[in-house]
């Protein structure tokens, strides 16, 4: 079961990379539909990124839970735990690098991105062949999974106003309008007090 999981591993690596990118642009590939707004990048923010990436490193769990059929309660909370570990590293990492892509941010990001899912797949692998007694977490990772799946639903159409959740091109939050005036923007930004 070791060497199975070890492959399922590095195969979420690259299923999450490639679903990341295709969620990216589903939103405009939707036509502005909501299923593109649940599950698609609605703006520019670290946030909307983010959801990209947890979206299917929780969906390769499942895959790798009917794939293996590893202890259920062990992996679970394992899952939900390196879940909440990816989206905390991707979003200070962003943050870190936020100054570094003034130019091009794709770059950083992309940075991050591979950063938070390769040490969250390792971490993973390493914590399901520990002897530590995840199964004992059960209970508050499910609350948690259950919390993340509240922002998850929540946060797009109702961001707070923190910069995690603005959008680096408009600054705007949430939904952006699609006749906006990004020239009135940059103007506005510019003359900002």
């Amino acid at each position: 079961m070791q060497k199975k999981m070890m492959k399922l591993e590095i195969g979420g690596i690259f299923f999450v990379i490639i679903m990341s990118v295709f969620m990216q642009n589903f939103y405009e590939l939707s036509n502005h539909e909501l299923i593109g707004i649940m599950f698609g990048s609605v703006n520019d923010s670290i946030w909307e990124t983010a959801k990209t990436i947890l979206f299917p490193y929780l969906l390769w769990g499942m895959i790798e839970l009917l794939c293996v059929h590893p202890p259920f309660r062990k992996f679970a909370a394992i899952k939900i735990f390196t879940l909440y570990f990816a989206g905390t590293l991707y979003i200070l990492l962003c943050l870190i690098f936020s100054p570094f892509g003034a130019l091009s941010h794709s770059i950083p990001e992309l940075t991050a991105e591979l950063v938070c899912i390769i040490f969250s797949s390792y971490l993973s692998y390493r914590l399901l062949f520990n002897d530590y007694e995840f199964e004992k977490l059960f209970m508050p990772s499910f609350f948690l999974l259950l919390l993340f799946v509240a922002f998850y639903c929540s946060f797009t159409p109702f961001p707070p106003k923190i910069y995690i959740f603005m959008d680096r091109a408009t600054n705007l939050y949430g939904l952006i309008p699609d006749n906006i005036d990004a020239g009135a923007i940059v103007l506005d930004t510019l003359f900002r007090v």
